[in-house]
């Protein structure tokens, strides 16, 4: 085995009331894929912040290329070769491709005067996008192109800075089959030109694929650093959990005779036209289909939030089109896939983020705008303690400090103050550990088991089949088929998502 690039040895880092870390080592090699894996909140994140320069460890060593280091700085983590591509994309709409390739790293020229070289980063950037098979070209402006291809420009920006050592964080959270395999193609190349890789994801048939080695996390602390081939799914789920977890999904109730929802000829005024369906009280719908294929605008759309042409009804009663506020007061939730950008206030209180939706019941007196603190409180922990949040510094926390996954909780949790009649779910499990999915999928099960209608919408084939009564199917912006559980399979998913008939 060579000589390590980058070494962690006991490292472990204190914050005021919360040891994030403790006595963590790990080590990845050229040419290697070391795959690291545990629950959201099991460390993995300041770890990555330690390695990147941004956190200095409280104890610890790094060492890259064997020089041995206290802590790193950002510029000093860069100049050692260690690159990263985030889950959440830092990319300028308002760029070009090579620009956010390039950005804080231009290409200068004209001597003194340090004008940006447009050309050179422009004729830099081309091998790199040809090198990912990209479709799009450097001088692409960014807000065009679609998730997938953003993730390549990330990845064009770590290779970049010619890397000897790549950290992969999430890289196919928010993509579908054929592009993940891409982003995974290109893993297997880097390792194959010998650059060592650290490969985060909570798919585990991603790191049984693409790594040699697998570091397991939880609370903190390794609790196994193992070659991969040694580990089933069983037991690294339970190394990650700290238990055996239950395989598959929660048993599904029956689901009444009333319709609670009625969808007929939706349109959003762009993409989607035409789709119409219903969902009776206790069932799950769940709506499949190819990235683009609409879901999403369908999920928006109901809600307000979008164009909406058609007809909405929750309980028998047509709702106003185009109003979110028409739509809650009808008894509809909306849990959007953007938790970050739409569901939570990153920057302030846990509780506010919770009582957002029910501030109303919390006023003394009510519609004064004077709020009861108390009331908040205990409402707001009684919803913390039904999702099982995990919030090591308490309600008062800014909601940027959570876990992916309890910032998921919340996300839901919020609209748990009253039973919703209908609630809407995009991408509710997208980048959370195996844990905190099981504990949303029994939320989804409970609140169908007291009558809500759900709507779930989910890239994940598995999770769509095992938690809906019946499967409907998008393609170009049309629903092409709505199969009964018993039809459901990918196969017949997938031909209705591809266009084909049922």
């Amino acid at each position: 085995m060579p000589e390590p690039i980058l070494e962690l040895i006991n490292i472990s880092k204190s914050y005021p009331g919360v040891q994030a870390l403790r006595d963590v080592s790990l080590a990845v090699a050229p040419g290697e894929v070391v795959g690291l894996i545990g629950e959201n909140g099991a460390g993995k994140s300041t770890l990555m912040r330690i390695l990147g320069g941004v956190t200095a460890p409280s104890v610890g060593v790094i060492k890259l290329r064997g020089e041995q280091k206290d802590n790193l700085t950002v510029q000093e983590a860069i100049r050692c070769g260690i690159a990263f591509v985030h889950q959440e994309l830092n990319l300028f709409d308002n760029l070009d491709v090579a620009a956010n390739v390039f950005f804080g790293r231009e290409q200068l020229s004209f001597g003194l005067l340090r004008l940006v070289d447009t050309s050179a980063m422009v004729a830099r950037t081309k091998p790199l996008l040809e090198r990912l098979g990209a479709d799009f070209e450097p001088d692409t402006q960014v807000a065009t192109l679609s998730l997938a291809q953003r993730q390549l420009v990330e990845i064009a920006k770590a290779l970049a800075a010619g890397p000897r050592a790549i950290v992969f964080d999430e890289p196919t959270a928010s993509l579908n089959l054929a592009e993940r395999e891409l982003i995974m193609r290109i893993v297997e190349q880097l390792r194959a030109d010998g650059v060592a890789v650290l490969y985060i994801s909570h798919y585990l048939e991603e790191i049984a694929r693409l790594s040699q080695r697998v570091v397991v996390m939880r609370d903190g602390h390794v609790v196994a650093d193992r070659p991969t081939g040694e580990l089933d799914r069983a037991a690294l789920e339970s190394l990650m959990v700290g238990r055996e977890l239950a395989h598959g999904y929660p048993h599904l109730p029956r689901p009444g005779n009333a319709t609670t929802l009625s969808v007929r000829h939706l349109g959003d005024g762009g993409r989607v036209c035409g789709v119409s369906f219903d969902i009776a009280a206790g069932e799950i719908f769940g709506l499949a289909g190819l990235m683009g294929s609409g879901r999403t605008e369908v999920a928006r759309a109901i809600f307000g939030l979008a164009g909406n042409i058609g007809h909405i009804e929750v309980n028998g009663r047509r709702l106003r089109r185009g109003s979110v506020r028409a739509c809650i007061e009808a008894g509809m939730a909306f849990v959007t896939e953007d938790r970050r950008r739409e569901g939570l206030f990153l920057d302030r209180p846990i509780r506010e983020s919770l009582s957002i939706v029910a501030l109303d019941s919390v006023l003394r007196p009510r519609r004064t705008g004077w709020l009861n603190k108390d009331g908040e409180r205990r409402m707001t922990e009684e919803l913390a303690s039904r999702v099982r949040l995990v919030a090591r510094g308490g309600l008062g926390a800014d909601g940027g400090s959570l876990s992916g996954g309890n910032q998921q909780k919340v996300v839901l949790g919020k609209w748990l103050v009253r039973p919703p009649r209908v609630i809407i779910l995009d991408e509710p499990t997208r980048g959370i550990d195996v844990g905190a999915k099981a504990e949303i999928h029994r939320l989804l099960v409970d609140l169908a088991r007291a009558g809500s209608s759900i709507l779930l919408i989910s890239s994940e084939m598995e999770e769509v089949l095992g938690l809906s009564h019946r499967v409907g199917v998008m393609h170009d912006g049309r629903l092409t088929g709505v199969l009964d559980r018993s039809q459901a399979t990918q196969e017949t998913v997938i031909r209705l998502a591809t266009g084909g008939t049922q």
